[in-house]
Parts: C-alpha cells; sequence; structure tokens
C-alpha cells in the first residue's frame, strides 16, 4: 500500500531507471548486480515496481515482478548475474500484487494472481483476454472492474489470463491459501467500509471461480479495520492479517470456511500493513512462534524522514495466538532527510526465510535490508545484517527465492517504484552492517510513542494510488 495525501501528484513521484552510482550507499557484504526498467505502457510513467514473488518453471527460475499500470513482469534469474524478462503480462491496474500458487490436481501448471484495486484501463491485454472468456470485465463507462485476475504463466513467455474475480471494494493485496483452492482478498479500504470482511473465492477451477464467503471482522477504532494483507502458515491452517488498525488471527483448518481467533490492537502501530508468523528454536530447546507486523507509518505519507514506521514482534506460541504478547521492536539506525522531499522512510513489504533466520525488507528511500533474526533465541533480538540504498531508491518489496540456511548467501531482488527491478548479493562471510538497527525490547517497545493518526484527529485527506 501507498498512501499519499490527496494534492500530492501520484505520477509525480516515480523517475526514470537508472543504474548504480558512486553516490549509492551500502554495507561490505552487499553489492547491486543489475537493474530492469519497465517500460512505460497503458499510458503512464516508466517503472513503478510493487510486489514481486518467484515460480521455478521447467528447471528455470523466475521472478514475477508486479507495477502499476505496466504489467507484470516475467523475468529468468537463473542466472542472477545476467537476468532476462521472458515476458511481460500487460495490465493496466493498479496495485498490482502477486501471488505464484500450484494444485494437485494441475500438474505441471504454474498460475499467478494478479490485483486490481483503485484503477483498471479496462483495454489492456488483461481485459481482453478477460472479456473474450466471458467475464464481465468492464463498466458502463468502459473502465475496467477492479479485483483479481487469474494468470497461467506455465509458459513464461506468453501469460494468459484464466479468469477475472471482481471485487467491487477492489483487490489491493489477496492471498492464496497454500492448497492452490482458495483466495483470500483484502481491499485494504479506510474509515469509510463500516463492514469490515475478508472475501473468500474457491478457485479450485481457475477457471470458474466462486465466491465462498466472507469473514467479518471487528470494527476498531483508528484509519480502518478492513484487511490489507494476509499470510497463511506453511501447513494453511492459520493466516494473519493486517488490517490497517488491528491484528488479526485466523483459523484456516477449513479454508473455506475460516473463523477469528483473535483481533488485538497495540497503540504503537500506525498503520498494520504486513503479519508474517515466525518459527524458530529458543535457547533452552523450546519451539516458540512469532508474529512480526510491519507499521507502514501513515500509509507511507509520513513525510521524507528516516527512519519513521519499523517492525513489531509478538509470540504467539500456542494459547498465546488467543492474546499475543509484544516482546519487542526493531527499525534502522537511519536519522536523515529523504533524497526524495516527497519520499519516506517507513518499512514495507518483507520476507522471511526461517532456515537461515534472515528477513529481507524494503524501505522506499531506505532502500533494501537484510536483518538477523537468529537473537530471538537469546532475546537479543533483531539486528541488521545488510543494506543497499540506491541514490534514486524508492523500494517497494524486497525478497529473495532462497537464502543459503549454512553460509547465507544469496541475491535480493527488489521491486522499485523508481528503477524497477533491482538485484544485489549478499555475501553472508563478509563484513556486516556497521548499523544494527535498534532493538527494544518487550519494556522498552511499551513506551513507544502511540501512534498519532486516528479516526477522530485524521490530518491527511488518504486515497489509494
Amino acid at each position: 500500500m501507498r498512501r499519499i495525501a490527496a494534492a500530492a501528484a501520484i505520477l509525480g513521484l516515480a523517475a526514470s531507471a537508472a543504474p548504480a552510482v558512486a553516490a549509492d550507499e551500502n554495507s561490505p557484504n552487499m553489492s547491486f548486480v543489475q537493474n530492469i526498467p519497465y517500460e512505460a505502457r497503458n499510458g503512464t510513467v516508466p517503472n513503478y515496481g510493487t510486489d514481486i514473488e518467484f515460480a521455478t518453471i521447467s528447471g528455470r527460475e523466475y521472478a514475477l515482478a508486479g507495477s502499476y499500470r505496466n504489467g507484470m513482469h516475467i523475468v529468468d534469474i537463473t542466472d542472477p548475474a545476467a537476468p532476462s524478462v521472458s515476458g511481460i503480462y500487460d495490465c493496466g491496474v493498479t496495485q498490482g500484487d502477486v501471488q505464484v500458487f500450484r494444485q494437485a490436481d494441475e500438474a505441471g501448471r504454474v498460475f499467478a494472481t494478479y490485483t486490481s484495486d483503485t484503477y483498471g484501463d479496462g483495454t489492456s491485454t488483461c481485459y481482453r483476454e478477460a472479456q473474450a472468456l466471458g467475464f464481465a470485465v468492464r463498466k458502463p463507462n468502459g473502465s475496467g472492474r477492479n479485483g483479481t485476475f487469474v494468470v497461467d504463466v506455465t509458459n513464461p513467455a506468453a501469460p494468459k489470463t484464466v479468469s477475472f474475480v471482481e471485487f467491487p471494494q477492489g483487490s489491493h493485496n489477496q492471498t492464496v491459501h497454500p492448497s492452490g483452492d482458495f483466495l483470500y482478498n483484502s481491499n485494504s479500504d479506510l474509515i469509510t467500509s463500516f463492514q469490515p470482511a475478508i472475501e473468500v473465492v474457491d478457485i479450485s477451477d481457475p477457471a470458474n471461480p466462486v465466491a465462498a464467503g466472507e469473514l467479518s471482522l471487528p470494527t476498531r477504532p483508528g484509519l480502518g479495520t478492513e484487511s490489507h494483507d494476509i499470510t497463511f502458515n506453511e501447513d494453511g491452517s492459520r493466516a494473519y492479517s493486517a488490517a490497517l488498525s488491528q491484528g488479526v488471527v485466523i483459523d484456516t483448518t477449513d479454508p473455506a470456511s475460516p473463523s477469528v481467533v483473535s483481533s488485538f490492537l497495540d497503540p504503537t502501530i500506525n498503520v498494520w500493513h504486513q503479519s508474517d508468523p515466525y518459527r524458530f528454536t529458543d535457547s533452552k530447546g523450546n519451539e516458540r512462534e512469532y508474529l512480526l507486523v510491519e507499521d507502514e507509518f501513515a500509509g507511507a505519507a509520513g513525510g521524507p524522514v528516516c527512519p519513521s514506521g519499523g517492525v513489531h514482534v509478538f509470540d504467539i506460541t500456542g494459547d498465546l495466538e488467543k492474546a499475543p504478547e509484544k516482546v519487542g521492536y526493531w527499525n534502522i539506525d537511519d536519522a536523515a532527510v529523504t533524497h526524495d522531499a516527497t519520499g519516506t522512510c517507513t518499512a514495507h513489504v518483507f520476507d522471511l526465510h526461517e532456515d537461515a533466520q534472515v528477513m529481507t525488507i524494503a524501505y522506499y528511500n531506505g532502500g533494501v535490508r537484510v536483518v538477523d533474526l537468529a537473537g530471538f533465541a537469546d532475546g537479543s533480538g533483531m539486528r541488521e545484517l545488510g543494506f543497499y540504498k540506491t541514490e534514486n531508491a524508492d523500494s517497494w518489496s524486497a525478497k529473495a527465492p532462497r537464502v543459503d540456511p549454512v553460509t547465507r548467501d544469496f541475491h535480493l531482488y527488489g521491486n522499485d517504484i523508481a528503477r524497477g527491478l533491482d538485484v544485489y548479493a549478499f555475501d553472508g562471510q563478509a563484513e556486516t552492517s556497521q548499523t544494527p538497527g535498534t532493538w527494544l525490547g518487550a519494556r522498552a517497545a511499551a513506551k513507544l510513542p502511540k501512534a498519532k493518526v486516528r479516526a477522530g484527529e485524521l490530518k491527511l485527506v488518504c486515497v489509494k494510488p
């Protein structure tokens, strides 16, 4: 999610991609590898990268990178040092959240979902293909309806629309259950939405999606309580929703009929943007499960000061999932004005690698970060291992298809608003970052200032570009 004051020019935030330059900043263990810019499509500016996911198809590795209006770029990263675009799913929408999934009875086929939230052009390839399949994808005025496209990416060079699921309130993010049979939609609407709910769709037949129902969410004070983002655990028995002003733990043992396990608040979190579970073994040999919650401060409209929103950590082990306990908070050490006068430096889309005990996370103008999670075992918490900040960084997401659990060597992929797709190399044996970030334990984290933006005192007129 990228929320800005209504007076800001949305498209003016993007800039032409540029290669790494001398003014870039980085830790000794991170190096810049390659940049792949996105051409301007469907009447917009170039680049504007958003979410990114990965898939292994016919023995080759691909990054599937979303964008605003410029479509989903399918990039062959089998050789990370020489990435190349294999295909583009031409889709003139805003948001472009990506999920990759497979189904047990669809041997060999690989699917992706691609979202339209606040804008759909109605004329780009995705809309024309969906209309040809019989889906009502255009409004009477000719613009595109909002919702989620289901795409067959088995042939990365020629992605094809399989179906379309309309969500009138938009599809800001959507998450596919590990079975591949159900899609959970998050519309992320603000306080104008008075009946918050997660929409569930049966996609067991990808060509014929069927609404399975809705899961109502508690209404809470704040920016709104619609789900912004959902993450399932590995076996699909639980889902975790970052719902703008609350966290929600959901029982998804029966994915067609989910139920709320708990809804909990934290007055120090401004915008609940993403929440992911993380399992580890503590120093006493006990298995624990934490929930890492990222705060996209003021919806990325918090001003050009670094840092702002950070990462909040809760213990949800066993019965604690019914009443999560906060164990800490982490943020980067940068203390400066960002290079972009209209930019921001808040935590954003992240990825967790349990085997390697590593988090990767984007920070908009703050670039991309690699964070050590091994300290959870002994209570020392999180610390930054590495970072890379290009001169014109505006990083939306930072993810890796895998991290070597022994050496911690890997390639990191940053999808960037200003630049397109950036590839970085992380050397697990090289000198780590000199700025480990700030970790606060439970007591100190409890003393963080309360979030300022609340329903009765909202100063910004927010939109969802």
